[in-house]
């Protein structure tokens, strides 16, 4: 089955479905959403090779991966990307202002690459349980069908039994198939992945004709699924493998192509499917820059000739340049230097017209460039000094200063070691200094506290973003750990850790 459907179906968006539940009608408020969840989830561990959902682990040491708490993401009036986490364990509501006909949920699922969807129309009011920790929507004030409304589960459980989607393995099933690398695994998911489209189809094709969902969600779905299979030909591997196999090289079973409308983009702009297709379609084959530093490293595009080309791009029009303009930014907010991020940071200004999220941008990332030649920091008790007036202060010890952060895995794995380190040399007049890097000062507080580390000198870096300071003690990963001797001079820039001969490095500093 091969359907081709453009993007304006899913200006069809309107419920009409009945159902044969009571519930009580709550008044429809106009130009306003309410979200009401119910005991939202907690982050929780889920054990890889025990691969069901909502399944109770029999096994708790194997490899595990954390599923993060529900959190939701739609695009605003504002013309902007929101996101609600609601509160766990608690009654939440969210009241959003709305003031087109209809708003598009998004929940990731971290067992499919669909994300979980869900379409509200204004003056809604609806509400979230977690049936196995997955959101489930019900609307309180007006009736429609539990399984168009929850269309996502109804498809993890119906065609892949609650476990991990071929979609998903195309991209992560080399985590699961050890034995295999990633060509080899992306490839095999991708062939299963035709074949669960196919079934799919077939799938939303009965639930059609059979009038369980409308027509509205029929085509919402398919159009989704549609891009979700065009955005496979960005994949190396998966285009060689193409080209290889004469069998999939016929008119029938060759991936359709599949487009949106550009010139609609001001009403596509809220749905997730139509986001994903301006992101791929705005990386223009750019070459992956791949990294090594030492026990880390990382591969991205050049984020900076993105940014430069989506604005020469004659194709998208305002709405869609602010849109990937900030996406753009957020790579090069993360993989260049100082001077790139300020440079481009004053391109943005220029080329936008979404002044709430340039404000919002400004402050997620500190970016007062007036700074640059400056480590802002706050003490726990937020008192604020400066690196350079920390060493001043300091003089006189021998310093091991650790770049950390709460959500560095590696950073919080060794810091009982530190803590042994720490106590081995208490008499060598050797002080441990704690600086938190790219973190959230709440998250940075409870890691002191559960890693008992409070014993120390612990610092909140401000503006690790847009200061010099840190490209020029040449910190690209954490941790990073740097050993200053009793002047205040750096004598180990890249000192090992604890545990892994920081130790001998320290006391064959003091001795010399």
């Amino acid at each position: 089955m091969n359907i081709r459907l453009t993007s304006t179906l899913l200006l069809f968006i309107i419920f009409g479905c009945k159902n044969d539940y009571n519930k009580k009608v709550i008044e429809r408020h106009p130009e306003q959403i309410v979200l009401i969840s119910k005991y939202a989830p907690q982050r929780y561990k889920f054990f890889i090779s025990q691969d069901s959902l909502g399944s109770i682990p029999i096994d708790t040491t194997g490899a595990y991966t954390y599923i993060q708490r529900p959190t939701f993401e739609y695009y605003d009036s504002q013309n902007s990307i929101n996101k609600w986490i609601p509160k766990t364990n608690k009654l939440d509501t969210l009241v959003i202002p709305y003031y087109q006909e209809y708003l598009e949920l998004s929940s990731r699922n971290g067992f499919a690459s669909l994300p979980h969807t869900f379409l509200i129309k204004n003056g809604d009011t609806i509400v979230f349980t977690y049936k196995d920790k997955i959101p489930h929507l019900e609307f309180a004030n007006r009736p429609t069908k539990d399984l168009e409304a929850n269309y996502n589960s109804y498809r993890l459980k119906t065609l892949f039994n609650n476990k991990y989607t071929s979609h998903y393995k195309v991209s992560f099933g080399f985590i699961l198939d050890k034995n295999e690398d990633f060509e080899a695994t992306t490839t095999k998911y991708y062939q299963e992945a035709v074949k669960d489209n196919e079934r799919e189809l077939e799938l939303l094709d009965s639930l059609y004709k059979t009038k369980i969902i409308s027509d509205t969600d029929y085509k919402y779905r398919i159009t989704a699924l549609n891009q979700l299979m065009e955005s496979y030909k960005s994949n190396k591997a998966i285009q060689k493998w193409l080209n290889i196999n004469n069998e999939f090289n016929n008119e029938e079973s060759m991936p359709t192509d599949f487009g949106f409308d550009l010139s609609k983009a001001d009403s596509l702009m809220k749905f997730h499917s139509f986001r994903k297709y301006l992101y791929r379609i705005s990386q223009y084959d750019l070459k992956y820059i791949t990294e090594n530093n030492g026990n880390s490293g990382g591969s991205y595009i050049d984020s900076r000739i993105r940014f430069d080309s989506i604005i020469a791009d004659g194709r998208f029009n305002q709405s869609v340049k602010n849109f990937l303009l900030f996406n753009a930014y957020e790579g090069i907010a993360m993989d260049f230097k100082v001077k790139d991020k300020e440079e481009y940071f004053k391109k943005l200004q220029q080329n936008t017209t979404n002044r709430n999220q340039l404000e919002k941008l400004r402050k997620k990332h500190n970016l007062d460039f007036n700074y640059a030649d400056i480590l802002q920091l706050s003490s726990i008790e937020n008192k604020k000094t400066t690196y350079s007036e920390l060493l001043e202060k300091n003089k006189g010890k021998w310093l091991y200063i650790d770049f950390w952060a709460s959500w560095c895995a590696p950073c919080r794995q060794i810091m009982p070691e530190s803590r042994k380190l720490k106590k081995e040399l208490e008499n060598k007049g050797v002080e441990f200094i704690y600086l938190s890097l790219n973190d959230k000062k709440k998250n940075w507080k409870t890691a002191i506290i559960k890693d008992s580390i409070g014993n120390a000198q612990h610092y909140f870096i401000e503006n690790g973003n847009a200061s010099k300071v840190i490209e020029d003690l040449g910190i690209e990963t954490i941790p990073h750990y740097l050993i200053y001797n009793t002047k205040g001079e750096l004598i180990n820039g890249y000192a090992n850790r604890p545990g892994k001969g920081a130790k001998e490095q320290l006391e064959q500093s003091i001795n010399n």
